[in-house]
């Protein structure tokens, strides 16, 4: 039977309880991952933060604004002559002075709750782990039944790997998976 061990990632890219939901977004942009184990200070595991909980915090944090209603609801009305319009309706070339510059805008925006939330904020603690002797097909009955992507993989109380449910459906997809 395969077992986790053989198809877990064990490069893996963790993040700590106050690390900074901004530095999150990043640091799962430039590795294309959606997904990251949280450890203590001692690397033990106590929870996963996906994108998707980057995403929930987005979508309730009602302060993150970006330019005005105005500017977004104005139409430009093409000019039968063919002309270009004299005004900018959306707002993308404004002059220097203008109160709505970039750089001054920016500063007015207040800072919103994903400014300053961390992942202990918005992470799921770790209440089920594998280990890397589990079977595979025991680890996608509980992928589907917790309708979750990610599972974090412990020996020892010791983070060792990582299996996604895209590491099942590859070794599915090769005919590691009977």
């Amino acid at each position: 039977m395969l077992k986790v061990r053989d198809i877990m990632v064990t490069e893996v890219l963790t993040v700590t309880p106050d690390t900074p939901v901004r530095r999150l977004t990043r640091l799962l942009a430039d590795e294309e991952i959606s997904g990251a184990p949280v450890v203590n200070e001692a690397g033990k595991p106590v929870g996963v933060v996906s994108a998707t909980d980057v995403v929930r915090l987005a979508a309730d944090d009602t302060d993150v604004r970006v330019g005005t209603s105005q500017a977004r609801n104005r139409t430009s009305t093409p000019d039968p002559d063919g002309e270009e319009p004299d005004e900018d309706p959306y707002g993308f070339f404004l002059p220097e002075d203008s109160p709505f510059a970039a750089e001054r805008l920016l500063d007015q925006i207040p800072e919103s709750e994903f400014d300053a939330a961390t992942v202990a904020d918005i992470m799921t603690p770790v209440s089920f782990t594998v280990g890397p002797d589990t079977e595979v097909s025991e680890l996608a009955d509980f992928l589907v039944r917790g309708r979750i992507h990610r599972a974090v993989v412990v020996e020892s109380d010791r983070l060792v790997g990582i299996i996604t449910s895209g590491d099942v459906l590859r070794a599915v997809a090769v005919g590691q998976l009977n």
